[in-house]
Formats: C-alpha cells, sequence, structure tokens
C-alpha cells in the first residue's frame, strides 16, 4: 500500500468515526426556603458566552438569554430591589455597546412555562423587569459541562449560584422582612 493510499484510508476512518455525544438537555429544578429555580442543562458554549461577555454585533452578542425560571412564595431582594412572590424568568442580556457589562434580569411573566427539554436558546418571554442588575461573573478552575444553577441557604437568605463552563456568578437573594 502506498503512503497516499495509507493516509486516504485513515482519514477516511477518523472521518466515519461518530462524534462525541452530547449530554442531553434536561430540565432540572433546584429549591430553597421560599424558591424554585427551574433551568435546563445547556452544554458549556465557550464562544456563544465569549460573544456576550464580550458584546458587538454577533447574534449572541445582540440578543438576551431567558436560562431560568424562578418562582417566590415569599418576598426576596436582589441588590437592593424588592422581588414580590411571583412567577419570574431569569433573563442575561449581554454586554452593551458601551461596555457596561452584562446584567441579570428578573422578569415578571404570565406564561406558566417557557423553557423547553432539548431547546438552548429560547425566546424570551414578555413580561415587565423586576429587577436588573450588573452580572459579573468569575473565573473559575473547576468547570461545568452543563449550565448548573444552585441554592444556598444562608441567614437571611438564599445564594442564587450560577455555574457555566469555567465561570461562576452568586446573587444574594435575601428575605424582606413584613413592616
Amino acid at each position: 500500500m502506498t503512503p497516499l493510499a495509507a493516509a486516504l484510508l485513515t482519514t477516511l476512518a477518523v472521518l466515519q468515526e461518530p462524534a462525541p455525544s452530547r449530554p442531553a438537555i434536561e430540565k432540572k429544578q433546584v429549591s430553597a426556603f421560599g424558591l424554585t429555580v427551574h433551568f435546563l442543562t445547556i452544554p458549556w458554549g465557550p464562544n456563544t458566552f465569549a460573544a456576550m461577555e464580550e458584546g458587538g454585533e454577533s447574534f449572541y452578542a445582540s440578543r438576551t438569554w431567558p436560562f431560568a425560571r424562578m418562582q417566590t412564595t415569599v418576598p426576596m431582594a436582589l441588590d437592593g430591589t424588592t422581588v414580590p412572590p411571583g412567577n419570574y424568568a431569569l433573563v442575561f442580556h449581554p454586554n452593551t455597546p458601551d461596555k457596561k457589562g452584562m446584567s441579570l434580569e428578573v422578569r415578571g411573566i404570565a406564561v406558566e412555562e417557557f423553557l423547553v427539554p432539548g431547546s438552548v436558546m429560547t425566546r424570551t418571554p414578555d413580561g415587565d423587569a423586576v429587577a436588573r442588575t450588573p452580572a459579573v461573573f468569575e473565573t473559575v478552575a473547576e468547570g461545568a459541562i452543563t449550565l448548573d444553577v444552585g441554592l444556598r441557604p444562608r441567614d437571611g437568605g438564599t445564594s442564587l449560584v450560577i455555574r457555566y463552563g469555567d465561570r461562576r456568578l452568586v446573587k444574594e437573594l435575601l428575605r424582606v422582612r413584613a413592616p
């Protein structure tokens, strides 16, 4: 067999190997005192997320990402803004053209559900912003191969922990006491 024929056979063998399987996009939920968060296990997309962090004109840098649905049964405060009991979409906004950074919106929604298992970037549901806060992710050593959301009870509230690839965002949701 000639070297060229061997190289062609090797190339054909590589092309016929099945692509590595990606984990299925499933719907999960986590709960803690007065909160339930539903989310999809979306595979880490470093280029997509980089576009959102950097901003610009690309598709992912110019659209919102509704990544989770949050239900609250008690009033909570996010960065000083009260979020009353209700049904909400948690929405990431990409970095702005003036480079003010990504933000996290808590949007009151009327639809019961908008997350569709298997769908990576669902349409952002209609609704009104109840809170919007900077979303400054830290880079961490331990990566998450899919989107992961956790709730960690703490004194006076709950930490919302969002992990996606090698990025992590922690936001404090504090219980609001009745006057």
